[in-house]
């Protein structure tokens, strides 16, 4: 078994004795939050309110290659994917961070969509998907492998409904782009951005735990949105917006 502290430690005990099987380890700067422990029980993975995350030899207590550093808030939750080389970390700025076990560096742009501290986060037991939990009252399931493509998508620009007949389309270079992919949700100023930083829609960040957004598979609350934009009028010429 192991443990985090606020006295910024963490301990691993004997589940039979009950009694600590080594000195506790050190080296987080402020309040341990979380630990995680690997499915062949060979490393620990601890988040701090340092802001940073941790990664430790089970058997022996030594970290295991350089922190993980790039968060701009507490690291609430952490868990482990199945094969091992996956870390997730939740966090109080609403998001969730995957990471590479061996590289220690992020494999995608963060998951946004809560609007509270994520305070849980799991990976199903084939890697592909993420479930965070959230002060927000709100599960999400999204999709890992949507977050990591790097490749444009060629008929559906923004879909924020399961049903692809919703996505928003575009005849003109306006969004079409033939190299950057479309954009996967609002972004920290609650703008849906273009490929080419085109403000496209704007969503209030109140409604962001109840919308579906590509990648997000699943939302689970009283009451779930997801928006038709397939018939939405937009573009540069407003006055012909407005007219539609």
């Amino acid at each position: 078994m192991v443990s985090a502290s606020d006295d910024r430690t963490i301990q691993v005990w004997d589940m039979g004795t009950g009694k600590a099987l080594r000195d506790p380890l050190h080296s987080h700067t402020d309040y341990v939050l979380s630990v995680a422990i690997s499915l062949d029980v060979r490393c620990i993975v601890s988040g701090s309110r340092d802001m940073t995350i941790h990664v430790w030899d089970m058997e022996t207590g030594e970290p295991l290659g350089a922190h993980l550093q790039g968060h701009t808030s507490w690291v609430y939750t952490v868990a482990i994917s199945s094969d091992g080389n996956r870390i997730m970390s939740g966090l109080t700025n609403q998001t969730v961070q995957v990471w590479d076990m061996k590289s220690g560096k992020a494999v995608c742009a963060p998951f946004r969509g809560h609007t509270g501290d994520v305070l849980s986060v799991a990976i199903s037991p084939d890697g592909k998907h993420i479930v965070p939990g959230s002060s927000d009252q709100t599960i999400q399931v999204w999709d890992l492998e949507f977050q990591t493509w790097h490749q444009p998508f060629e008929e559906s620009v923004i879909c924020f409904s399961t049903n692809p007949t919703h996505a928003l389309h575009s005849t003109s270079s306006f969004i079409q782009d033939s190299t950057t992919p479309a954009p996967s949700g609002p972004n920290e100023e609650a703008w849906v951005v273009g490929p080419k930083g085109q403000l496209l829609l704007w969503i209030p960040p109140v409604l962001y735990p109840v919308t579906y957004a590509q990648g997000n598979l699943l939302v689970i609350t009283n009451n779930a949105l997801q928006l038709d934009l397939s018939h939405v009028a937009h573009g540069t010429l407003w006055h012909k917006c407005r007219e539609q």
